[in-house]
């Protein structure tokens, strides 16, 4: 079944459905994993690429990549306009497939797009995509019975349960757990949603001791 998105329609103007400054986000990546030499980022459902044409200006290797072609589009031109280079391709969250290991794999408001019998193995796949000292950074609309659904809502979109997100990670270190409701006026009418927010960082194997965390 093909995933089905507004967005496709949304991003076919010049301006920026979403503008052109970065997520908060962001900022709270660079200082969890610095940027250097080597170190890769992967943006699942970068939309028009305003994080990762951000990402590439703090000095990552990032790639990226979004399901419709009018948001890989001005994710390109984006970042040929701040003149840096993002590896940016067309590609469905559901079945997308890269032969690459990051240092940061994250994703703000995509994971709803996934098939049911999909999302094992999308966590499963990106956990193994990420280096030992890496991090996960992801983020998901929860439902909630005092929360209507909002206006621009998706066909392909579903709500997840609170905590859902949480236990695909027991074996990695939290570095951040949080739900939050705001309110969005993506639609241009004012609404409120709940998220739940993960990010959380894979450390190798080997056990660690009391000495290595007096070091």
């Amino acid at each position: 079944m093909a995933l089905k998105t507004n967005y496709e329609k949304w991003y076919e103007t010049e301006d920026y459905f979403w503008g052109t400054e970065p997520a908060q986000l962001c900022y709270e990546l660079v200082k969890l994993v610095p940027p250097g030499k080597g170190v890769k980022v992967l943006d699942i459902g970068c939309g028009e690429g305003k994080d990762a044409v951000f990402m590439a200006k703090q000095g990552y290797e990032v790639y990226a990549f979004d399901i419709t072609t009018n948001g890989i589009s001005k994710t390109r031109k984006m970042a040929k306009e701040n003149n840096v280079e993002i590896n940016a391709f067309v590609a469905d969250i559901n079945d997308f497939r890269i032969n690459e290991e990051f240092d940061i794999i994250y994703s703000t408001g995509t994971i709803q797009y996934l098939e049911d019998d999909k999302i094992d193995g999308f966590f499963e796949k990106v956990k193994n995509m990420t280096r030992p000292g890496g991090v996960n950074w992801f983020n998901v609309f929860v439902d909630k019975p005092f929360i209507p659904l909002p206006p621009d809502w998706d066909e392909g979109e579903k709500m997840w349960r609170t905590g859902k997100l949480f236990s695909y990670y027991p074996d990695w270190k939290f570095e951040r757990v949080d739900e939050t409701i705001f309110v969005c006026h993506s639609s241009g009418v004012p609404h409120v949603h709940c998220m739940d927010v993960l990010v959380a960082r894979k450390y190798p194997k080997e056990i660690i001791t009391v000495e290595d965390l007096n070091e």
